[in-house]
């Protein structure tokens, strides 16, 4: 019986992808997509289009890694990266929908000896909190325990006790990723089952999701697979390996095809359902897709999108995409970007995959086809996110030259080299090593963090990442503070966060 059930899913996907509506982007979109490829150097890319509870259009362009022939199609693998955590919102909203959780009970109370930093924060952080980012934890903070890291998801919970806030609780928006890892490993603690096989069953398995994986270790048998790029050591465009994600899952794990994730969006436009069976009730897709957290409106949403509002709702971003409401969410990771994109009120759903990072490929893609759908007057999106990055490239040597004029001139280190070389250590971030090579200051801390240091003023020095996370990350000081002896005690590094090691003695 079980196998036969399998095989109806497999059928019912099997026409949703070959139904394909008379609805067809432009004759020359492919033509256009090759140019975006090309303007933004990104190898390759893949597209699919959801109009109702079908597939319209799905395809790929470019090739999978850079300097090799194989063509990128529906099928082919990517990372999904934040696009996870609408899925790991949905894993808890089905624990409410069946009476086991409250979104609003605090975590504490199903996870004896959780804590965070404040322990108010640690008696009142709720379901809610975590997923719609406002724990007071700072954007992105934290995520050195799980990029270049082999830490356990229990050995980072276990350290959130030790990361300070950067705002009061409930009071801003900002990005989280630790908090989405709370909200996976509340899965096992709730009802015994892995988050990971949580997400096989509720959602991958009836859903047909059947090339969709959670781990890195699941893509060494895989031949579609597109491999990740990024300029390394401030080099040419390169083939680079995948970011290990499974000690982060719940926020980033999934590997997955535009194919697969079209019918993710499929659930997520028709009331929860999928092929006529219920995957999730319609009273969670409404509290998942309305406003939880308002934010205010960019420049660029308010002049091309005409939006009027913008909010985070449980696992997606909510806005307005001309005159209509948008629901969608990005995902980045070392080497990969993607964009899903969805109108529920026309039931018409898009998502971009590439295998490059940092690129704007992806956006111009989404929105590009979403005009085209929509019947909305076309905008070269292209030519606007061109423009928008030399914009950036401007302000980014305004930045340069600010940051030169802050600058002490004619100062040099308290103390010779060698004496800041050492081992520091963190209760938050663990062991940090300052060695000297040739001549210079090197900051190791792990694979993703590490780089020379240029000595920028007295005790102060500037850390250039060997391999950055992305071109847009914020400057990063490195500050070596001395005891009253005159000796190294200390050093502070102002990543997204100010992050203290402690010199061992």
């Amino acid at each position: 019986m079980q196998k036969f059930k399998g095989f109806i899913v497999t059928v019912a996907v099997y026409f949703i992808l070959i139904q394909f509506l008379n609805a067809q982007p432009a004759k020359d979109f492919g033509k256009y997509a090759n140019q975006v490829l090309n303007d933004w150097e990104t190898p390759g890319a893949a597209v699919a289009v959801v109009q109702g509870d079908k597939i319209v259009f799905a395809q790929g362009y470019g090739v999978r890694t850079l300097g090799r022939p194989d063509k990128v199609d529906r099928n082919t693998l990517f990372a999904v990266a934040s696009n996870t955590k609408a899925f790991t919102a949905a894993l808890l909203g089905l624990l409410v929908d069946e009476g086991k959780i409250n979104w609003d009970d605090p975590v504490g109370d199903y996870r004896p000896g959780f804590a965070m930093y404040d322990p108010y924060v640690s008696r009142n952080l709720s379901f809610r909190d975590l997923l719609i980012h406002r724990s007071g934890l700072s954007t992105f903070g934290g995520d050195h325990l799980w990029i270049g890291h082999t830490l356990s998801r229990d050995e980072i919970i276990s350290r959130l006790r030790y990361l300070e806030p950067t705002k009061s609780f409930r009071s801003h928006f900002q990005y989280q990723n630790l908090m989405y890892l709370v909200a996976g490993e509340m899965i096992p603690v709730i009802t015994g089952q892995s988050w990971d096989a949580a997400m096989q069953e509720k959602f991958f398995e009836p859903l047909g999701m059947e090339n969709t994986n959670l781990s890195i270790h699941d893509l060494v048998n895989k031949e579609n697979v597109a491999s990740p790029h990024e300029s390394v050591d401030f080099g040419p465009l390169q083939v680079i390996p995948y970011d290990f994600l499974d000690n982060i899952a719940p926020a980033a794990a999934i590997n997955s095809s535009v194919s697969d994730m079209a019918q993710w969006m499929i659930v997520n436009m028709n009331d929860g359902k999928f092929a006529d069976k219920e995957i999730l009730p319609p009273s969670l897709i409404r509290e998942m897709q309305g406003v939880q957290f308002p934010l205010s409106v960019s420049r660029l949403a308010r002049e091309e999108l005409q939006a009027n509002f913008a909010g985070y709702g449980l696992g997606w971003s909510v806005s307005e995409y001309n005159g209509y409401k948008s629901v969608g969410h990005g995902g980045g990771m070392s080497g990969m970007i993607s964009r899903q994109m969805m109108i529920p009120e026309k039931k018409l759903g898009v998502i971009v995959l590439t295998n490059r990072a940092p690129t704007m490929a992806h956006q111009i893609l989404c929105y590009t086809l979403l005009d085209q759908f929509l019947d909305i007057k076309e905008r070269d999106w292209n030519q606007i996110y061109l423009k928008l990055r030399e914009r950036r490239d401007i302000r980014k040597k305004q930045r340069e030259e600010r940051l030169k004029k802050e600058r002490h001139q004619n100062t040099t280190p308290s103390l010779p080299l060698e004496d800041y070389v050492g081992t520091y250590t963190s209760l938050s971030s663990g062991p940090a090593q300052i060695v000297q090579k040739d001549g210079k200051l090197f900051f190791d801390y792990n694979a993703r963090h590490r780089g020379p240091l240029e000595h920028w003023h007295h005790d102060t020095f500037r850390v250039h990442w060997i391999n950055p996370i992305s071109d847009m990350e914020p400057v990063t000081f490195l500050q070596f503070k001395l005891d009253t002896a005159g000796k190294v005690d200390e050093l502070t590094v102002t990543y997204y966060a100010p992050l203290t090691f402690i010199r061992e003695k």
